[in-house]
């Protein structure tokens, strides 16, 4: 699964999520016909997310990150993803670019924070206490850029743009009306998404 010979792109859904879910499928397709070896796996248990099972899912998918590696994903994968990265960082590797959809930047939140985020959600609590080390994020990410809908019911828009530009440096592409890009939403397509992977 490595197809170290061309460019690959990763693509992670989030909590709750699975693979034929909304735009993903879509991206899935245009890049392999822009030559990617594109990647859309179901993640483990996504009923009940952990971080370190998904980070070691995510790690086994990959293999080898290399200048040609591309990583997406969407909500709670964009924190899968973020973590990850911050696995790199911290071994001196990176990937070529990163795409995120609808995600928060992983903030360490007290418990009672995150409790009335989720609406008492404790899957979710872990994600949000949990921080991470936006440098080393920072060394392994590449050309980021993160997608955001002005009327996400779950993510806080200003919040989370702001945490990105001023972690990550990241390009923020803010998209109006898409709520948070899933089926409830009737996106099939995500055109902004296809355009930050291929750069």
């Amino acid at each position: 699964m490595s197809a170290t010979n061309s460019r690959r792109a990763y693509i992670i859904h989030g909590y709750l999520g699975y693979p034929g879910e909304a735009w993903q499928p879509w991206l899935k397709r245009e890049l392999e016909a822009c030559g990617f070896a594109a990647f859309l796996p179901a993640m483990p248990n996504p009923d009940r997310p952990t971080i370190p099972a998904w980070l070691a899912f995510i790690a086994g998918l990959v293999g080898e990150p290399d200048q040609r590696t591309v990583l997406v994903g969407h909500s709670l994968g964009c924190q899968a993803v973020v973590r990850y990265l911050e696995t790199l960082g911290a071994a001196g590797k990176s990937v070529g670019a990163t795409v995120l959809v609808a995600g928060g930047f992983p903030k360490a939140m007290t418990a009672a924070e995150a409790m009335r985020r989720t609406g008492g959600d404790a899957i979710l609590t872990p994600w949000l206490t949990t921080g991470v080390d936006a440098n080393l994020v920072k060394l392994a990410a590449g050309r980021c850029t993160v997608i955001l809908s002005d009327n996400d019911p779950y993510i806080p828009f200003e919040d989370a743009r702001a945490s990105y530009r001023g972690a990550l440096d990241a390009a923020v592409i803010v998209e109006h009306g898409k709520g948070h890009f899933n089926e409830d939403d009737h996106l099939t397509e995500l055109p902004s998404a296809l355009r930050a992977v291929t750069g």
